[in-house]
């Protein structure tokens, strides 16, 4: 039943038209791509090694669908999404390989 559950959610997700658009404004709020070191993701949060953390914008990205902004020092931080964190990391590695 969980796994049934996992599929659904994933599907669910994929099917986002606006997760780059979304992505956008994440990169945005983080101080831009430049600031983007390396990307990653666990089940719920998207977690980011930037070069400065300072110039994240919690308050940008609550008001556009994180649930919580966690800064774990100077370089990381943990914004959680909740299903779609994992997405918003793909899309992020793919920009970064792209750059």
């Amino acid at each position: 039943m969980i796994d049934k559950i996992r599929q659904f959610l994933k599907f669910l997700v994929r099917v986002n038209p606006n997760i780059g658009q979304e992505t956008d404004g994440i990169v945005a709020a983080v101080g831009g791509l430049e600031n983007i070191v390396h990307s990653g993701a666990c089940a719920t949060r998207l977690r980011l090694q930037l070069n400065d953390s300072d110039l994240v914008d919690a308050d940008f990205l609550k008001c556009n669908g994180a649930f919580g902004v966690v800064r774990l020092d100077k370089h990381n931080v943990q914004i959680i999404y909740g299903v779609k964190a994992n997405n918003y990391a793909q899309e992020i590695d793919a920009r970064l390989q792209a750059r």
